[in-house]
């Protein structure tokens, strides 16, 4: 879905949170995992050309996770994870006619997510190397200075937050400046963002399928990426100034591709295009109240076509240069209850009338954070309209902790969008999900 909107498709709904999970060890060693098991049901008819044309069930999906850590040396540390998954639905509705690609994709398939070895030394010079995430910025709908991780998009909006950003693998180092810190990262093929496959409900080239045309993902012309952060904590606030050069995570149209035979037909050829990044972000704190802000320069993004222009015919699109900028405020002083709003806003430089989007682009976005019974009870809520008033998208979840090991969750995302926008394909996704979550540790 991010795909049909280049100006955001580095822009996120939800911030992953970093959650630090407590482990027991003994001699530096430690397992720990959960097993879920996940019902969805898709509230809507999608449509024509997908998979699913009626609401009913649309994931029955078992997901076992486990990371290991083990103690090598003094100081050296290292970890690995991963995701198992297998999706009983594709077996349990074959009638309804699931693509090769969304069979092969969803129904049985692995993940490996940190796999990493770390070092710091006495000096406070530090190291990392392997699959990692680099969580950067302070935005949650925008990615403005976040930006090194790739994306799961295989579901919009309906990820937990703690898998969104997929790890990728790369170098980190940090060492210390006087009351900076300086860290430098490179990436090695870090791929592209993980985008739904074939005839799937969020499928983001469901459009070119239904005019029989064939898209084609090329690798990236540049395998590497580079990026340096400079960060300064205080007891008021942060503040970090963030560089870099790197392959937007979502490909874009390059040109046509004329058709070998006559059975066969048109393609239409995507890649990544190259960026470079220079941006700054910071926060402030003041009693109950949280103010944070973003602003960066984007350089040479790809930007759709407007319908039905020779550059949308030709799968041309035209690379522009960005502002973006980022406005936030969390408050803390309810009783169990945070709140959150953030402005989001995207200027196109030397805009032209033959691209999609406007000039000057608007999101907003707002969410709830509730918890009670000593934190058993989390209830949370997000609402995101995307920039330019394309769509929206809300989203309710609630988790109970029955106790230590196992917790129950209920989900409901809702998406609206305007008729006439590209994003009406994906109106009728609302979904309803349940899950039950049993958690270990060794």
């Amino acid at each position: 879905m991010l795909f049909t909107q280049q100006a955001f498709a580095q822009g996120n709904f939800f911030e992953p949170l970093d959650v630090q999970v407590e482990t027991s060890s003994q001699d530096g060693i430690g397992l720990l995992g959960w097993l879920i098991e996940e019902v969805s049901f898709g509230l809507q008819d999608p449509g024509a050309g997908f998979a699913r044309q009626e609401s009913g069930i649309n994931k029955i999906e078992t997901r076992l996770f486990l990371q290991y850590d083990k103690e090598l040396a003094d100081d050296w540390n290292f970890r690995i994870s991963g995701n198992v998954y297998h999706d009983e639905v594709y077996r349990a509705y074959e009638s309804r006619n699931y693509s090769t690609a969304e069979i092969n994709v969803h129904r049985n398939r692995y993940q490996v997510r940190d796999f990493y070895l770390e070092h710091e030394t006495d000096n406070g010079l530090y190291f990392k190397f392997g699959n990692q995430i680099v969580a950067w910025g302070q935005a949650e709908y925008l990615r403005v200075t976040d930006l090194v991780n790739t994306e799961d998009q295989f579901t919009f909006a309906q990820q937990d937050l703690e898998d969104l950003r997929l790890q990728v693998p790369a170098v980190l180092a940090s060492f210390p400046v006087g009351e900076w810190q300086i860290e430098g990262v490179a990436t090695w093929e870090a791929g592209l963002n993980q985008l739904a496959p074939e005839r799937d409900e969020f499928d983001p080239y469901i459009a070119l399928r239904q005019a029989g045309i064939q898209p084609v993902i090329l690798d990236s012309a540049k395998k590497h990426e580079i990026f340096f952060r400079a960060s300064r904590q205080s007891s008021l606030g942060d503040v970090q100034i963030v560089m870099g050069e790197f392959n937007n995570n979502t490909p874009s149209g390059v040109g046509t591709a004329v058709a070998q035979g006559v059975s066969q037909p048109p393609a239409f050829l995507f890649q990544a295009t190259r960026n470079r990044a220079i941006g700054v972000a910071g926060n402030r704190v003041s009693g109950p109240w949280l103010a944070f802000a973003e602003a960066g320069f984007h350089k040479n993004r790809a930007l759709r076509p407007a319908l039905m222009t020779v550059a949308a015919m030709n799968n041309s699109w035209e690379t522009k240069d960005q502002w973006l900028g980022v406005l936030g405020l969390e408050y803390s002083g309810f009783e169990n209850l945070l709140l959150s709003v953030e402005i989001d806003s995207i200027y196109t430089q030397d805009h032209t009338a033959n691209l999609w989007t406007d000039a000057n682009q608007t999101g907003f976005g707002a969410r709830f954070y509730w918890t009670a019974m000593n934190e058993r009870l989390q209830i949370s809520g997000v609402w995101n309209e995307l920039p330019d008033a394309v769509g929206e998208v809300t989203r309710l979840s609630a988790n109970f902790d029955w106790s230590d090991s196992w917790s129950l969750g209920l989900l409901w995302v809702g998406y609206k969008s305007a008729p006439d926008s590209v994003y009406a394909l994906y109106d009728q996704n609302d979904v309803l999900q349940l899950q039950v979550r049993f958690n270990f540790q060794y």
